[in-house]
């Protein structure tokens, strides 16, 4: 089978990484597969890491130049069109797209007549808004696939009962790569971060805007509990304003900056924790730091929101009700009263239900589907 996926995304967040890892395990599975990014707007910021080096060395590019951008001019808009049509010619089984731009380019480049079938990832609630013709847009695909139960329902209420036509198949996670620290790991990262070795820490992993890190802080200080620390891993518009709250909080000296941090640098912020936090899933609904936390072999403080819902229970972590600081305080008293097995259970969890091959195969499954009903 050959599969062609289009991301209109260039950053290494988002809906990128995990649109890569995808196609590399369809790769895996002996399919000849094609992936193409927004090559046009590389990155902005000391925090933002540009996706081409890892599509790069994927080697899993078309044969054929596409910018693929948000931010292209008319002409780039008309010369990628121009591209996708000659390479639909080429036997293309499935058309896999992953955002709007690349939806509204891949529409206008296959026809009524292409043979194969369009599959649409809804990655992000946005896309599921009635703005700008994006119903009518969303329409324009064989077969749909949602990374959360709340997508679905959001889609078919959008688009009516889909029936086979959708499926929900939830976000991997690299379980080889992020897994559960050892002593000396866990040892070496609390040094490097200066936490005392008998802290309980909580991580959280994103200061994008609105992810709830005042929210958390003001629940950490009401606790009191001086074992508590808070470990901020990342850099972005809000790192200043947590910075600020932080020294104003009484846990001024139990509040930690890492800075941005990727590769085993990432792993380290993760080998120095005890649980992690997340109050929403960011712009790309598979909840990518919820999951990388979990293989790791940690607990989540999770607001029981869209995606995180799907997979934080009491069982794995720490549901919470609401985003509030009390809510986000009955938590971390959990976590601080838990009993041993809980982050055990979360990596278990990650390696029974989100392997990547696990997502490979069930998305080839749903393109199989997805071939028959369209006849």
């Amino acid at each position: 089978m050959r599969i062609f996926h289009l991301v209109s995304y260039s950053l290494y967040s988002g809906p990128l990484p995990s649109t890569l890892r995808l196609a590399c395990a369809q790769r895996e599975l002996g399919h000849d597969v094609w992936l193409a990014h927004d090559t046009k707007r590389g990155s902005f910021n000391s925090f933002e890491e540009s996706g081409d080096p890892q599509v790069a060395a994927a080697a899993i590019a078309p044969p054929g130049k596409l910018t693929l951008s948000t931010k292209s001019s008319p002409i780039e808009v008309l010369r990628d069109v121009r591209t996708l049509k000659k390479l639909l010619k080429q036997e293309v089984d499935v058309l896999h797209v992953h955002m709007s731009h690349d939806h509204t380019l891949a529409s206008f480049a296959s026809g009524a007549g292409f043979p194969g079938v369009r599959i649409r990832t809804i990655h992000a609630q946005r896309s599921l808004k009635n703005r700008l013709g994006q119903k009518n847009l969303n329409r324009r695909a064989d077969g749909w696939i949602v990374r959360s139960e709340a997508h679905r329902q959001g889609l078919e209420n959008q688009l009516g009962d889909l029936g086979e036509r959708v499926a929900m198949i939830p976000g991997p996670i690299d379980t080889g790569y992020f897994v559960p620290a050892n002593l000396a790991k866990r040892k070496e990262a609390r040094k490097a971060f200066a936490i005392p070795g008998n802290a309980q820490v909580v991580g959280h992993t994103a200061l994008m805007m609105h992810r709830g890190q005042e929210e958390l802080i003001d629940a950490a200080q009401s606790l009191n509990n001086p074992t508590l620390h808070l470990l901020f891993v990342g850099s972005g518009q809000e790192h200043e304003n947590v910075k600020a709250k932080a020294a104003a909080s009484s846990m001024a000296e139990r509040i930690h900056f890492s800075g941005y941090l990727e590769g085993d640098d990432l792993l380290n912020g993760y080998a120095a924790m005890d649980a992690a936090f997340s109050a929403q899933a960011g712009n790309d609904a598979s909840v990518r730091a919820v999951l990388e936390a979990m293989s790791c072999g940690l607990p989540v403080v999770g607001v029981q929101d869209g995606a995180i819902a799907d997979v934080v229970d009491a069982a794995v972590g720490f549901p919470v009700a609401s985003r509030l600081p009390q809510d986000i305080a009955t938590g971390l008293e959990a976590f601080l009263g838990r009993q041993e097995g809980t982050g055990a259970r979360a990596r278990q969890k990650m390696l029974e239900e989100r392997t990547m091959e696990m997502e490979a195969e069930k998305t080839i499954s749903h393109y199989e589907t997805c071939a028959r009903l369209k006849g």
